[in-house]
């Protein structure tokens, strides 16, 4: 009906009262659907489903901190894994000697593409000064690790400067890894070995 006039026919009055019952019908859910979301039973089952997304987002964040955790444990998330107690410095050490270590050391599943290409020894005495050596054996590394245990025998020239007494040595080592946009470079570092340096004669 096109007109603002009440259609005459039974027919014409049907079709009016529907299409009245139905606006009727579209307000009075409309306005349902607005209480039940600000201050009926919507509100709630919202507030829970906001809650429970909310919960789950932190429980993700949280299960990621644990995985980096649980890694960082484990040593996975180094370059290399060195077992405990079985690393160690050859003894007696004289002032003006070179320092031998022996390393026991592999590498993690993260560092297995790497490859060494410097390693610094790094000394304190009980001034407490972090001071570098040397390595004896100059040139590039040529020796490489993988994932198996082993047993390396290091070399170092240790500074000048060191006072006779309790040392702690261990070496800085710097690696060329492969990454998701090429080449990375990663530090990591030995574990620090004590030993004791004997005066010169």
């Amino acid at each position: 009906m096109t007109g603002d006039e009440f259609p005459r026919t039974w027919k014409g009055r049907l079709i009016e009262a529907g299409k009245i019952m139905g606006a009727i019908a579209a307000i009075f859910g409309g306005c349902s659907l607005i209480w039940g979301m600000t201050f009926g039973p919507l509100r709630e089952i919202y507030t829970m489903a906001s809650g429970f997304v909310e919960d789950f987002r932190r429980l993700e964040a949280t299960v990621q901190q644990l995985q980096l955790d649980v890694a960082r444990a484990n040593g996975e998330d180094r370059v290399i894994r060195q077992p405990e107690g079985l690393s160690y410095i050859q003894e007696p050490v004289t002032q003006g000697d070179d320092v031998v270590m022996i390393l026991v050391i592999a590498r993690t599943r993260l560092g297995e593409g790497c490859r060494l290409i410097d390693w610094v020894p790094i000394f304190t005495d009980e001034l407490n000064i972090p001071t570098p050596g040397e390595r004896s054996r100059k040139g590039p590394v040529s020796r490489q690790i993988d994932t198996n245990t082993q047993r390396l025998r290091v070399e170092m020239v240790p500074p000048d400067v060191l006072r006779p007494g309790r040392v702690v040595v261990y070496l800085t080592l710097t690696y060329r890894c492969p990454g998701a946009e090429g080449e990375t470079t990663l530090e990591d570092r030995t574990d620090s070995l004590s030993y004791r340096l004997l005066p010169g004669t």
